[in-house]
């Protein structure tokens, strides 16, 4: 039985919300918690737009593009949004199933031949091989259910095969460590993918990875454009979109912001370090230091020919929020209609069994499914968000989240630029506030 707290975190979470905007308590309380994080030194900055019924109701931005030259963030600072490309590439692919350029049930091999002989590994045996179960398919793919991972994602011989080959479509590395992408284009790097063995059979787990990488390849054979072109052409001309892009728009290059780290941290093995600083010293060092800077990094150049689809893109706060405002919408903005909103609404539902839920898929987090690239909202009361049911969202490597709560008619996007993403919940943080401040 249900008691009285249980009863009123249960209306909180499962009611429709009165009020359509904040009051100037509410806002302050929300600037007054994320400029918390600036100013103790934890976060490089923060800004944040929030959205209801299509009209902005909060604004905020605090702290700098770049703390060595005290260089300010405003509304037209570009970021480095990682993993938030997976929606836009999932917007590219719904555009061709609805013009019926493929299916979600197509074997990948189909646009990608390479695909044809891909193989397994049985983890029991370590380095045995066998014919997977069937093909990887697009939805397999758009679902990260098609055993395709990430190099820095375990430490299985499937990894160590990642990180020898260098498979890996991002950049990530610091003035003084790097680490580099692969060197071909979009799909060269799709058919080196195709030359590693699956984590797992298609369709029986999820695990998170390289999928909307090899779909950028796809919508390259299909449309006979590169993957940028692509995008530019049908999501983010048609949108208004100026700042959003696989490199920085040479216009707003001097609104690049720097991204930090803090402490021990690295990515495939490899820490990332200033020189003089020791292991032993950075574990309990609090200072944020620089890991890519505004002015020397690959981001500023155009010259890379493979358009990563899964965490490629930099954008400003403003042109990640119409993208998102465009999804609320059933897929238009401001009379321009990208997606149908049949189309949005697959993406935005659950599509993996509860087989594959309960085993760890979209990080484990209960109550939460996974759709076509987002994760979904299916029961507020199991996650304990302050939302509601259908929500969907997705995050960066960089701690940029956003989310779309489709019953509220509500959009927000916050953009900083920390790694690691998971070291301060900033998303659970600004939910809280934002929905017990809408509904007093």
């Amino acid at each position: 039985m249900l008691n009285f707290k249980s009863l009123v975190l249960f209306f909180i979470l499962a009611t429709p919300l009165a009020a359509n905007s904040l009051d100037a308590n509410d806002k302050q309380k929300i600037t007054n918690h994320f400029n918390t994080y600036v100013e103790n030194g934890s976060l490089p900055n923060v800004s944040i737009l929030i959205k209801k019924d299509n009209k902005e109701i909060y604004r905020h931005a605090n702290g700098y593009a770049d703390l060595e030259n005290k260089i300010s963030i405003n509304q037209k600072s570009v970021y480095r949004i990682y993993s938030m490309s997976k929606p836009v590439t999932g917007v590219a692919i719904m555009q061709l199933v609805e013009n019926g350029k493929l299916r979600l049930n197509d074997k990948v091999s189909k646009y990608i031949p390479a695909f044809k002989d891909t193989k397994v590994i049985n983890l029991d045996f370590q380095d045995y091989v066998v014919k997977p179960k069937r093909e990887i398919t697009i939805r397999d793919l758009l679902t990260h259910t098609s055993g395709l991972t990430y190099s820095w994602a375990g430490e299985t011989p499937v990894h160590n095969i990642y990180r020898k080959y260098n498979i890996r479509p991002y950049y990530f590395g610091a003035l003084d460590s790097e680490i580099s992408k692969f060197p071909g284009n979009t799909c060269q790097f799709a058919a080196a993918a195709a030359s590693a063995p699956l984590l797992h059979d298609p369709g029986e787990k999820w695990s998170y990875g390289i999928n909307m990488d090899v779909l950028g390849c796809v919508v390259e054979v299909i449309s006979g454009m590169t993957f940028d072109d692509y995008l530019q052409k049908n999501i983010f001309k048609p949108l208004g979109l100026k700042s959003i892009g696989f490199s920085v728009n040479p216009k707003d290059k001097g609104s690049f912001t720097t991204l930090y780290t803090s402490g021990l941290f690295s990515r495939d093995g490899e820490v990332v370090a200033p020189s003089g600083l020791n292991t032993a010293e950075l574990m309990f060092s609090k200072d944020l230091r620089s890991i890519d800077s505004f002015n020397k990094s690959p981001y500023l150049e155009s010259t890379s020919s493979l358009y990563d689809g899964g965490s490629g893109l930099v954008s400003n706060i403003d042109d990640y929020s119409k993208f998102a405002e465009m999804l609320l919408n059933g897929g238009i903005l401001d009379g321009v209609r990208v997606l149908s909103e049949a189309s949005v609404n697959l993406m935005s539902r659950n599509h993996l069994s509860n087989e594959i839920l309960s085993d760890g898929a979209s990080f484990g987090i209960d109550g939460v499914g996974f759709g076509l690239t987002m994760a979904v909202l299916m029961d507020a009361g199991i996650s304990g968000t302050y939302s509601t049911d259908g929500e969907f969202s997705w995050g960066g490597a960089a701690s940029t989240i956003f989310w779309v709560d489709k019953k509220n008619s509500i959009t927000a996007t916050l953009m900083t630029q920390y790694m690691p993403s998971d070291k301060y919940p900033l998303r659970e943080e600004l939910k809280t506030l934002l929905y017990s401040g809408l509904s007093n």
